[in-house]
């Protein structure tokens, strides 16, 4: 498992130029998670309560294991 963070007021690298490009729609605080097949399971703008973070990323790794 790996975070990305990207911040918008920063220089880029390509490849997070090419997350920015591909999932981000305009709002901060914008948050994406991929699975570890690299497919979408959140992406929304807005604050989100820790716990349900937390929850999705907990399901999302134990999805992976398997």
């Amino acid at each position: 498992m790996g975070f990305v963070i990207i911040d918008l007021d920063r220089e880029r690298s390509p490849e997070q130029q090419a997350l920015v490009k591909k999932f981000y729609r305009g709002s901060i605080p914008h948050i994406v998670v991929l699975d570890s097949a690299g497919q979408v399971v959140y992406n929304a703008s807005g604050e989100v309560e820790e716990s349900q973070m937390a929850e999705l990323l907990d399901t999302t790794l134990k999805k992976s294991r398997n």
